[in-house]
Order: structure tokens, then sequence, then C-alpha cells
């Protein structure tokens, strides 16, 4: 399940960081006016998963959906912690909990949390760059609305 084989590299703190670099900056670009750019961390079939109101499969339907969300006026701030990586028979994989708050106006005065839950993760390599291939959420808490 969890084990590390004799052909994939070790879970080394390079690794790790590099790992939660690539997803401190998908956080950052969603909550910085930078969603337009969320493509770029995705591999070419990168698939984003639970995001309502539909699910994004291909870099190219990502960056549809980010050219969109930049025009929204909404403040977002995703909190993240927990990361956890391991070695599974798909590659390597990693959870990290999520706690999403909101605004949907600048001012952010309206401002309530969306929801707490997971981030389920495939990473790959392309072009010699750790990518998210797959991005499941998982909610466990929902705001009430």
């Amino acid at each position: 399940m969890e084990q590390a084989t004799l052909d994939r590299p070790t879970l080394s703190v390079e690794l790790r960081l590099e790992i939660q670099a690539l997803t401190a900056d998908h956080a950052y670009r969603l909550d910085h006016g930078s969603a337009n750019t969320l493509h770029e961390l995705y591999s070419a079939d990168g698939e984003l998963l639970g995001l309502p109101p539909r699910d994004l499969v291909g870099r190219e339907a990502i960056a549809a959906w980010g050219a969109e969300r930049v025009k929204l006026p909404r403040v977002s701030r995703h909190v993240e912690t927990n990361h956890r990586l391991w070695w599974s028979d798909e590659g390597l994989c990693g959870t990290l909990y999520a706690s999403v708050f909101r605004s949907e106006t600048t001012d952010a005065v309206d401002t309530t949390p969306l929801m707490v839950g997971d981030y389920e993760d495939l990473y790959v390599q392309e072009d010699g760059q750790w990518r998210i291939r797959r991005r499941v959420i998982r909610k466990a808490f929902r705001a009430a609305r």
C-alpha cells in the first residue's frame, strides 16, 4: 500500500519540499488573482474533481475555469495543513487537510467558512517538473447556508 520500491525515488526532504511548494503555489494562485494560471500546475491530462459545479478534466478545462474564476469579485483563502506523501501503485500520492474561507464580494464583509475537507492528490513528473495529475476534493464539513 504505502511502500517505496526500488524504482521510485526516496521521499527525501527535497522531494517533499518540491511537492509542498507545488501545493502552496496552487492555493496562492487561487487566493491572489492568478487562477487563470492554475492549469500550469497540472499535467496535460490533469483532473480537478469534486469542484462545484463540475469536474475539470484536462489542462484546457482547468485553464477555461481559471479564466472565468479571475473575473469574479470573490475573496478566498485556502488554509492547507497535514500534508502527507506516500508511494502507491499509481505513483506519488498526497493528502492535505483544507479549510476554505470565502466571500463573494471584494470587501469580504460576508466572509464564511466554506468547507473543511481533504485534498487527495496524485503527482507526476512532466517536462522535468512535478505537477498535479489528479486532485479530488473531499468535503468533511460544509458551512450551513
